[in-house]
């Protein structure tokens, strides 16, 4: 029983992978800097002001990327801390200790 366990974790873990790298792939340059705003605490409409990009396109993306990854089973329950979570731990975004580590370091 327990080899069939493992056959299936595995095959879970790879399926999981397989999505992040798909998703990570399709990722374009503003849904990055959007995840990197949203990670610093920026509202939807500051977001949008700063990178110039309309209103409902932000606000879609966000609703839309919970969707998918909640969807394809990489994250747990379908919330956008989960989303940033995601994006820290497949290092699309900074996490806070590499911000802070940057922050420190003399120029």
């Amino acid at each position: 029983m327990r080899t069939k366990a493992r056959i299936r974790f595995r095959k879970m873990e790879r399926i999981h992978r397989q999505s992040n790298v798909r998703i990570m792939m399709s990722l374009s340059a503003d849904q990055r800097h959007i995840l990197s705003l949203s990670r610093e605490g920026y509202s939807e409409s500051e977001i949008a002001r700063e990178l110039a990009l309309p209103l409902p396109y932000v606000a879609r993306f966000r609703t839309g990327i919970v969707q998918r990854l909640t969807h394809e089973g990489v994250i747990a329950a379908p919330e956008w801390r989960n989303v940033i979570k995601w994006a820290e731990a497949e290092g699309i975004v900074a996490t806070a200790k590499n911000t802070q580590r940057e922050r420190s370091r003399p120029a």
